[in-house]
């Protein structure tokens, strides 16, 4: 490749979408940014707007490829990263959706779940997908919008519908709609793919009463004969070469690809991904996922560990008026070892290792000389300890731990992390991981990269090493684990009946 050539990488995430490119030395050369709306029409349900999205994809597109000074024939090829589970169902002739997508913290098909749970056996169906039964992921999203819409069941019955978690929107709208395709790691978040044979299975579509043509053909990832070719504006004629989920777009990015690496997300919520190899590996608590691929016969898996609370705990903080900025965190954490108040963000129930979803938030160790600084600091100390939560789990662990994400660029709680975790940890100064994960799929795929040389792309980062007191960082962890107890089977013990 010469030097005039890029990789494009859209990252479209939870809160927003950015595109970022790159050149052969994996340097970003420029970013585009916008956020969208977060809908919340009843107590525990978020939607997105997806022609919001696409718009917002459109528009960063163009923004980062004009703010380069490139054009189409500069770009060489480009990769999506998404959120994952996210689920949008459409109209395959007018190509618009047929409600607004149902993210990955909604709560409402919880019923749908519980029946499924009552009815099945769930170690067959974990075998089967590496997945919890959870409302978290696609499957009962899908369910959900077909039970409760007399016009999607009319669409279905005329073979009108299409389905797919953002990946699959995205890829059908700028290919002119004529690509419903996904990949490996977003068909794995599903509760529909078999994780062996890397394709929809029978057994699963049966119990959500899914019909296997509403949805997208499962492609490799790193896929050379790629996802389709954009047909928008300034990016016209460039091949989609690599689709991965966000989280697994991260492990790429952070290079995390030899057996046993570890890397930590902290976003809205905090993923940690252990790659596995060519291996399906379980555990307790944990979840299998598909890592990446380049063919069926070339698939690395990993295990997952899924938080949904991480750095939005700030957010909160601030709508409550407890933190005023964000600076007032070096001050909590510095202000002693000592942890008497702690804080479980089960706001939505908990995740791994837990599993909880009748689960809700507490705050526990409350005294009349609890301050702002308490709340802050327990806030700081619930993202890291829900990580150990998670890790603690992992086995083969190495000395190492990636991480990326906005709270990552916190020294203080990275350095609280290692504390807590007595390992050293890694942050690369580029915290764009999803996105250069996505660019380095792409970037594979089209012969840019291999998986040796990108190795030493952009690998300046910062350790933060463990200032280890065992005695006392076992004794908060075992305050934690108590906590949550008590934070757990909240909805089932309490119910309120207006009338």
């Amino acid at each position: 490749m010469q030097n005039d050539k890029y990789v494009a990488a859209v990252d479209q995430g939870t809160t927003g979408t950015k595109c970022l490119i790159f050149d052969i030395n994996g340097k970003v050369i420029s970013k585009a940014y916008k956020r969208h709306r977060q809908i919340l029409p009843k107590e525990g349900w978020v939607e997105h707007d997806p022609l919001e999205i696409l718009s917002n994809v459109k528009f960063v597109l163009s923004s980062a490829i004009n703010s380069a000074k490139l054009e189409a024939k500069d770009i060489t090829a480009v990769g999506i990263s998404n959120q994952r589970e996210t689920t949008v169902l459409w109209d395959k002739k007018t190509g618009m959706p047929l409600s607004n997508a149902i993210v990955w913290q909604d709560l409402r098909t919880q019923d749908i779940i519980k029946k499924i749970k009552d009815n099945r056996n769930e170690k067959e169906i974990e075998q089967k997908t590496g997945l919890k039964m959870s409302a978290y992921f696609s499957a009962s999203k899908i369910k959900w919008l077909i039970d409760n819409s007399d016009k999607i069941k009319r669409l279905l019955a005329e073979k009108r519908v299409l389905a797919g978690n953002i990946d699959s929107w995205l890829i059908w709208k700028l290919t002119s709609e004529k690509r419903h395709l996904t990949d490996y790691t977003n068909a794995s978040r599903t509760l529909l793919m078999n994780l062996r044979t890397k394709e929809w299975d029978s057994d699963m579509l049966e119990i959500f009463r899914i019909p296997e043509d509403i949805l997208p053909e499962i492609k490799p990832s790193i896929n050379n004969e790629g996802f389709g070719t954009i047909n928008y504006s300034n990016f016209k004629g460039v091949r989609i070469t690599g689709v991965l989920g966000d989280q697994q777009a991260a492990l790429l990015g952070e290079r995390a690809i030899s057996d046993s690496d570890i890397k930590v997300t902290y976003g809205t919520g905090s993923f940690i991904l252990q790659n596995t190899g060519r291996k399906i590996k379980r555990q307790k608590g944990l979840l299998t996922t598909c890592a990446y691929g380049a063919s069926k016969n070339d698939c690395n898996y990993a295990l997952e560990g899924s938080v949904p609370i991480s750095g939005e705990i700030f957010d909160w903080l601030e709508e409550l008026g407890v933190m005023k900025s964000f600076s007032e965190i070096k001050d909590a954490i510095a202000s002693g070892l000592d942890i008497n108040l702690f804080l479980v963000p089960a706001f939505s129930g908990l995740f791994s290792p837990y599993w909880d979803e009748s689960a809700r938030g507490i705050i526990i160790g409350l005294t009349r000389k609890s301050n702002r600084l308490d709340f802050i600091k327990a806030a700081a100390y619930s993202i890291c300890l829900q990580v150990v939560d998670i890790i603690k789990r992992m086995e083969n662990l190495n000395d190492k731990i990636n991480v990326d994400g906005g709270v990552a660029s916190n020294d203080y709680i990275m350095q609280l992390q290692a504390n807590l975790l007595e390992k050293r940890i890694y942050r690369s100064d580029l915290v764009e991981e999803s996105a250069f994960g996505a660019a380095l799929s792409a970037g594979i795929s089209s012969g840019i990269w291999n998986f040796n040389s990108i190795k030493n792309l952009n690998r300046s980062g910062r350790y933060f090493y463990p200032k280890v007191d065992s005695k006392i960082y076992n004794l908060i962890y075992s305050k934690w684990v108590d906590a949550v107890k008590r934070s757990r089977n909240w909805n089932k013990s309490f119910k309120y009946n207006k009338n």
